[in-house]
């Protein structure tokens, strides 16, 4: 073994001689074919390309009268062709020839002097584009030389010379910065112009983290500035690897594929350098050379990708991948920047696992559904592109399923390209799916389906066939079908005839469902608002608002017309369209077995309450409209009628509210004076007036409007009002077979009136006309027959001069027409002052006196017992009830003495304690006393006692 080895290492020296000697011929055969000129010579400057030609000045050429000049590069060590001039006549063995080039690279080039164009070892010209091969250029041509070519701040893959205007990238540690002039530009010359980066030198090697944006040799001055470049954050946009047949990505391959493979790569810094690429199998080792393919699909193909986004292919920023023999596992590429650019927040990755068959599998998102709802699946295992079969046999369809609802289970969404009903040797519904990268996604209506486990099957076949071949079957999985939830939760328990509702509750899975009465054995439709089904929403709730049940020309609105105890219920519209129905009618074993709900409803006919706003029985005519309110359940509408004595009428319709009450503040009353009546009619159960025949009534249906038209012209036939009266009820109430419903009420139609009936101090509450002490409240009560809120009373404080002193107003009364002010009489002087009530329409006055004390009554008793002697010198005892008023306060024990005794006796018992304090408030005394002394007494002997204290002051003083 180790001499075929060796064997074979000799072997491979040889043959790399072989291919040496080979490229250095080729490089020989390119030589030019014509005689060398020995003194020609060509001058190339530095310049800048201007619309991709470059200019080359020729002297002193002896040879023929053309000259040609060919401008190369070197690339990877190869010297390539820029391009060619070959039509160039010296008339004078010098001039300035201009050579077009076929890409704008900047950087340097070397102009060869020929006297014809060179052409390959098989006499082919060289053109631009063209390798020379590893060659010496100064081998090649009669003369030479070497110029800089910048190309307007443009940059190239593997060049990292940048000129003004151009684009560096953070992480590039040799860019060279050259101006217009051609000369290096110090990197530490450009500032950043603004933001974080601001005055800011620009670095060289460029940070990672180095600031983005402008960077020039002005910074942040406004000013134009002589070179200027731009930093930015290198970015791989795409990093992927792709079915080279479709172009789409892929994250799993089966072996079918492992070789039709490609790495395709976007990145933006791809003027900057380009990518290199990196594959490592399950284990991490790297296996680049062996799975990369060249342009012939051999192995070793490029491992560097030179064309960012941006460019006019981007498709040649790939190369392709072979992983076909190679062990099943996860693959990893890795995309980076082949030069500097390689840092961790650029490099991307990917993976792609390799199985080892093309096994298809299907799942399901919800192993068990509520009957009605959708559910996808997915099928998984594939390979980008291809197509397969998906089916459920119709053993799994629920039963009266059509062949066009059949053809809907399969929903036409997502990754499904065909979807149908197969009606052959097998009846199945299907759809066709097209795997995108390695999986594909459909989803299924399961309203069509039988309740239960259907089964969900897929197949290796591309397209719908007349017959399942079990051969082909792929995989299965089992969905569970549970049957879908109704709730009814309004209307429920009770229902008053004619009223609104609310119709709501649930259904799950249920696109629409519909509304049922039972009656015997049948469940009729109820229309709701003349709709046949109700939508339900997202949440799987429904509800319609303000449906009148017993309204609609379904048999269920019939039977909740009536008074009655009732089932009610919804069920799937879906499942009611698909059962055998006579006149919308479902016998209750269908309606069990589709899973109708049900609930019992009691409806009743609806009742009449009325209130009138008469004040104590009267209505005065300046008020116009009247308050009237109450309840009229199951009705739109009422009528309230006024009637005069004299015949005349004032009718007005009223709306009812859904939760069956009205309260209308406006009711027009137009009456002449005299007793009046007033009615409120309902037309009860049946909506109609009476017994339906109403004199001068034309409608097929007579509602409110008839019958307010029938009353307003009873007006015109000069009847008196009981006549009126009996006429309107024996059109309603009384009529033959009615339902109709009234409430009515008497009341006196007359002036406006305000009266004064009562004045009394606060607290102390009487009757008629009272004085009031000055600084008290003033209660004023009266009565009227206007009504409240529209009218008001001003009550105003008239003196002497007729001048208003103080004034209140009240707009708020009872039924009863009372009304009370209060009045506060603290800036009143005492007096007589007159009271006027104006109402707009009517007033009352009375006269009140303002005094300056408000006598009280005697109750006869002292509050207190008078049990002992004075504690002065007092020798005779004080027995008897003082009769007059004290006009001091007793503060306690007498402190003088009493020189003389007191000789008479009480005749009367006290009966309280007489200790010194009055029971009135600022020695005014009750004036309840029985004292049976002399009146004035106590008065006499308190002057003698000051008299007595006056001589006792003056003796002192002296």
């Amino acid at each position: 073994m180790t001499n075929d080895n060796t064997r074979s290492k000799a072997n491979a020296v040889f043959f790399s001689a072989i291919m040496v000697i080979s490229m250095v011929a080729v490089g020989f055969a390119a030589a030019p074919a014509a005689a060398a000129v020995n003194d020609g010579s060509v001058t190339f400057s530095d310049q800048t390309s201007d619309d991709s030609t470059v200019d080359v000045e020729i002297d002193s050429f002896d040879g023929d009268s053309n000259a040609v000049v060919v401008v190369t590069y070197q690339l990877d060590g190869e010297t390539i062709v820029a391009g060619v001039n070959d039509s160039t006549s010296l008339s004078s063995g010098s001039d300035t020839v201009s050579v077009e080039l076929d890409s704008s690279t900047p950087g340097t080039h070397t102009a060869h002097l020929f006297d014809a164009v060179p052409t390959d070892s098989d006499g082919d010209s060289l053109g631009a584009g063209d390798s020379l091969g590893e060659v010496d250029p100064s081998t090649l041509g009669f003369a030479t030389d070497t110029a800089y070519v910048a190309v307007d701040g443009q940059r190239t893959p593997f060049n990292n010379v940048a000129g003004d205007g151009s684009i560096v990238y953070q992480g590039e540690d040799d860019v060279v910065f050259r101006g217009n002039d051609y000369g290096e530009i110090n990197p530490s010359s450009l500032s950043g112009t603004s933001g974080a980066r601001e005055g800011t030198p620009l670095q060289v090697p460029i940070p990672e983290n180095e600031e983005t944006g402008t960077y020039d040799s002005n910074g942040p001055s406004e000013n134009a500035a002589d070179f200027t470049t731009t930093v930015v954050s290198p970015t791989i946009t795409t990093a992927e690897v792709q079915l080279t047949d479709t172009g789409g990505d892929i994250s799993q391959v089966g072996p079918d594929s492992a070789g039709q493979l490609k790495i395709f790569a976007e990145w933006n810094f791809g003027d900057a350098e380009g990518l290199a690429i990196t594959v490592e199998d399950p284990s991490g080792a790297d296996i680049t050379n062996e799975v990369l393919l060249d342009d012939s699909n051999e192995v070793n193909g490029t491992d560097v990708l030179q064309y960012g986004e941006n460019e006019s292919n981007p498709e040649d920023a790939s190369v392709g991948l072979d992983l076909e023999g190679e062990d099943a596992g996860e693959y990893t590429v890795i995309f980076e920047g082949n030069d500097e650019i390689d840092q961790g927040s650029v490099t991307q990755e990917y993976t792609v696992e390799l199985t080892t068959e093309d096994e298809l599998s299907i799942d399901v998102a919800e192993d068990s559904v509520t009957q009605g709802s959708n559910v996808d699946y997915t099928v998984s295992g594939g390979t980008d592109g291809q197509e397969r079969l998906v089916a459920i046999d119709e053993s799994d369809f629920a039963d009266g399923v059509s062949d066009d609802q059949a053809a809907d289970i399969f929903r036409n969404v997502d990754d499904v390209s065909e979807s149908g009903y197969n009606n052959g040797s097998d009846n199945y519904a299907y759809a066709i799916v097209e795997i995108d990268g390695t999986t594909a996604v459909g989803s299924i209506e399961t309203q069509y389906l039988d309740t239960g486990d259907a089964t969900v099957e897929v197949y290796s076949n591309t397209t719908n066939t007349s017959s399942l071949d079990s051969d082909f079957l792929e995989d299965d999985v089992d969905l569970e079908v549970t049957e879908g939830e109704l709730t009814l939760d309004s209307p429920t328990d009770e229902y008053t005839i004619g009223s609104e509702v609310d119709v709501n509750g649930t259904a799950e899975a249920a696109d629409e469902v519909r509304l049922y009465a039972l009656n015997n054995d049948n469940w009729e439709l109820v229309e709701v608002n003349d709709q046949t089904n109700i939508d339900v929403d997202s949440d799987d709730t429904f509800e319609v608002e303000d449906v009148t049940l017993s309204q609609g020309s379904g048999g269920g609105n019939d039977i909740l017309a009536f008074e009655g105890q009732y089932q009610i219920g919804v069920i799937d519209a879906d499942d009611a369209r698909n059962i055998e129905m006579r006149n919308d009618e479902i016998n209750t074993s269908s309606w069990t077995s589709n899973d109708g709900t049900r609930a019992t409803i009691s409806v009743e006919s609806g009742g009449l309450t009325a209130q009138f706003g008469t004040i104590d029985g009267q209505f005065a005519t300046e008020d116009n409209t009247m308050t009237v309110n109450g309840t009229a359940e199951g009705q739109s509408n009422v009528v309230v009628a006024f009637v005069g004595e004299r015949g005349d009428v004032d009718v007005t319709e009223v709306s009812v509210d859904n939760d069956g009450t009205f309260d209308e503040e406006d009711v027009s009353v137009d009456l002449s004076q005299g007793a009046a009546s007033g009615h409120v009619i309902s037309l009860g159960r049946d909506g109609t007036v009476g017994d339906g025949d109403l004199p001068g009534a034309n409608a097929s249906e007579l509602g409110t409007v008839e019958l307010e038209t029938f009353i307003n012209g009873l007006e015109d036939q000069s009847l008196t009002g009981n006549q009126v009266r009996d006429r309107i009820v024996s059109q309603t109430t009384e009529a033959d077979a009615t339902d109709d419903l009234m409430i009515s009420t008497t009341f006196r139609v007359t002036e406006a009136s305000v009266s004064l009936d009562s004045v009394y101090p606060e607290g102390a509450q009487a009757d008629g006309i009272n004085p009031v002490a000055a600084g008290e409240t003033m209660v004023v009560e009266g009565t009227t027959n206007l009504q409240p809120d529209d009218n008001s009373i001003v009550l105003n404080v008239l003196n002497q001069n007729d001048n208003s002193v103080e004034s209140a107003s009240v707009d708020e009364w009872s039924n009863d027409g009372q009304f009370t002010l209060t009045i506060d009489t603290s800036d009143l002087e005492t007096g007589t002052y007159t009271l006027e009530a104006d109402s707009g329409d009517t007033t009352d006055s009375t006269d009140v006196e303002i005094v300056e004390e408000r006598q009280t009554d005697d109750t006869g008793d002292d509050t207190g017992d008078d049990t002992g002697d004075d504690t002065g010198d007092d020798t005779g005892d004080d027995t008897g009830d003082d009769t007059g008023d004290d006009t001091g306060d007793d503060t306690g024990d007498d402190t003088g003495d009493d020189t003389g005794d007191d000789t008479g006796d009480d005749t009367g018992d006290d009966t309280g304690d007489d200790t010194g304090d009055d029971t009135a408030d600022n020695g005014s005394s009750d004036g309840g006393s029985t004292d049976g002394s002399t009146p004035g007494f106590g008065a006499l002997v308190a002057l003698v006692a000051l008299i007595a204290a006056a001589l006792l002051a003056t003796r002192r003083n002296n």
